[in-house]
């Protein structure tokens, strides 16, 4: 059994919003993390960040997105991702981090007695669950800029160019 779960997908100044499956039992993350450099989706679609940042778009069928351009992978819908038999016990650290297009805080979940260097060291391609994000787009050399605030994300490691556990 498997459900599509629309997603929001940020890059340095692109957003795509599409729906990615996901089999039954997994999870968005288990999803994202396990299979491949790619993500899937059906109906996508891109959008810049910006209104003076053009591009040409529409609705695709089937939509191709390199995880290595992704900052955050954003669930739109709550299907209640808490499948009991995948649960783990993550401690949860408040931080502040910073990636070349995006400044955020947010509460990280890692595996207890680990610090996000252990965690980004020991897995460098993992994207890492962050709730209660609020998150501020800074490339924009204009006025306009672009935030945005989940309850649930996941942030690329290779995008983080520094952090704060607070």
């Amino acid at each position: 059994m498997s459900d599509w779960r629309t997603l929001e997908i940020y890059s340095t100044f692109i957003q795509v919003t599409g729906e990615l499956e996901i089999v039954r039992p997994d999870r968005v993350s288990d999803a994202v993390n396990r299979f491949g450099d790619y993500l899937h989706l059906r109906n996508g679609w891109a959008e810049p960040l910006s209104v003076s940042y053009p591009i040409l778009s529409r609705t695709e069928p089937l939509l191709t997105v390199a995880k290595a351009g992704v900052v955050l992978i954003c669930p739109l819908d709550d299907a209640g991702d808490g499948n009991r038999a995948l649960w783990r016990e993550k401690a949860v650290h408040p931080a502040s981090i910073n990636t070349q297009a995006f400044s955020m805080v947010g509460d990280l979940h890692m595996e207890p007695r680990h610090t996000l260097q252990d965690h980004l060291e020991r897995f460098p391609g993992d994207f890492i669950p962050v709730t209660n994000l609020s998150a501020l787009w800074v490339t924009a050399i204009s006025s306009g800029t672009h935030a945005v605030q989940r309850p649930f994300a996941l942030l690329n490691p290779s995008a983080i160019l520094s952090f704060s556990i607070r």
